[in-house]
């Protein structure tokens, strides 16, 4: 794109100093049940070891080797649909893996589709030290929220894993969930889990659908021995050089920069010294296609593959590693988005309001972010999180000082990590650590 062209384009998104760019403005506060739109308005390879068959997973403490299959869904006989929340069958059609999977239609008067399984026997399920990871399917919604609830023991000390998807619909993704809500959480007991719920809903809650989804391929990973959180930025803006970089420089801590390639040099952007700096302390600079006006899941497959290739390829030529990873601009994943996705990159960012589950399996999946300049409360309690449960929190953020968020804010977040047990990581460390696995 030629810098004339560019300055056009800054033009018609808006000030980037002030907002970001119109592709990353925030959509929703995690936790908080907002039904906005992605940009703002309203309206390959698992390892799979020893397959556990529903029992819990190792009782012997042990730790698992590697992601192992806690429910396959090749029989429904342990699973029911919660009453009055939609119906649950087999589906040999639809499926991830095996010959079949759970098929749940939801209420014609709630619109959510809810299953339930109880009858652990005489022992309890075991997901101590363990993430949970499984394959899900909406082909009736564009954006959908899916959710896991643990029952650790009881109803009064309820874990709950939930993501929000703003696609692709029609596609099986693999969700790696991590916990966003833990009722009586001192007194929770990860290994004593007498019921385990699955629960899909339209994303929108004046719909007149009822979802209609797929469940398969539910897996355990080994939690790892430290939580991660994980600071990301959007757009390649200035003062997450001037700014950003150079107060988590004072803490040690690296970032991930999502770089609008065609806008490097222009006002208000990093340049490509400012870029080498933070890559040489261990910054990630990654893929961020400039869609401008138009977003990605709009766009022809051909157009979608054009732009995550040129981006690709002008961050690989000039020797960033950071190539090999994307962030989805304005946050939707159409289903040629997510295949393309997985076809010229190894992982994918996206915005999901949740922490992901460590390893990350990468076959299929989105790493979740949330917004970490939202609500400090909210960014507090997903590195708290991250530290309780060996979870991955990206944390995303576009504008520090200025127009943007606070300095001060930002510096009070650096402390919190700094004194959780938690590491600060890039997507590059995840995969040197085997993380992405």
């Amino acid at each position: 794109m030629k810098r004339q062209t560019r300055r056009t384009f800054l033009t018609t998104v808006g000030a980037a100093g002030t907002l970001g760019l119109a592709g990353c403005s925030g959509i929703i506060d995690p936790g908080k049940g907002d039904t906005k739109t992605p940009d703002g308005t309203d309206g390959k390879g698992t390892t799979s070891t020893t397959t556990d068959n529903g029992g819990g997973g190792n009782n012997d403490g042990d730790q698992q080797s590697g992601p192992q299959t806690f429910e396959s869904f090749e029989k429904l006989g342990p699973w029911s649909a919660v009453d009055r929340q939609g119906t649950l069958k087999k589906s040999t059609k639809q499926k991830y893996e095996g010959s079949q999977s759970a098929h749940v239609v939801g209420s014609k008067k709630t619109k959510e589709g809810k299953i339930f399984r109880a009858n652990f026997g005489s022992q309890p399920a075991d997901f101590s030290n363990k993430n949970i990871s499984l394959a899900f399917k909406c082909t009736s919604h564009d954006y959908v929220k899916v959710a896991v609830q643990l029952y650790a023991p009881d109803r009064g000390h309820v874990v709950e894993m939930k993501r929000t998807l703003y696609g692709p619909k029609g596609k099986w993704v693999r969700v790696n969930l991590g916990v966003t809500s833990a009722q009586r959480q001192k007194s929770v007991d990860l290994s004593k889990v007498y019921q385990m719920r699955i629960i899909g809903r339209p994303n929108d809650p004046n719909t007149s659908k009822p979802i209609e989804f797929y469940v398969d391929d539910l897996k355990t990973v080994p939690a790892p021995k430290k939580g991660m959180v994980m600071l990301t930025f959007d757009d390649g803006l200035k003062s997450q050089y001037t700014k950003a970089y150079k107060m988590m420089k004072e803490y040690g801590f690296p970032g991930v920069d999502a770089i609008i390639t065609d806008a490097v040099y222009d006002d208000g952007f990093l340049t490509q010294g400012q870029m080498r700096k933070m890559a040489e302390d261990g910054w990630d600079m990654v893929a961020h296609p400039n869609t401008q006006k138009t977003p990605m899941d709009q766009r022809s497959a051909k157009e979608q593959e054009k732009l995550m290739t040129d981006a690709k390829s002008w961050l690989k030529q000039y020797g960033y590693e950071g190539h090999k990873y994307m962030a989805v601009p304005k946050n939707v994943v159409g289903p040629n988005t997510f295949e393309l996705a997985q076809k010229h990159f190894d992982a994918t960012l996206s915005f999901g309001a949740s922490p992901n589950a460590l390893p990350v399996i990468k076959k299929d999946t989105i790493v979740s972010r949330m917004y970490g300049d939202s609500d400090m409360k909210l960014t507090k309690r997903s590195i708290d999180y991250a530290a309780k449960y060996k979870q991955l929190s990206p944390l995303l953020f576009h504008q520090i000082g200025g127009d943007g968020f606070s300095e001060k804010k930002f510096e009070e977040i650096l402390k919190y990590i700094k004194q959780s047990n938690v590491e600060v990581v890039t997507l590059s460390d995840l995969e040197k650590r085997g993380m992405l696995i």
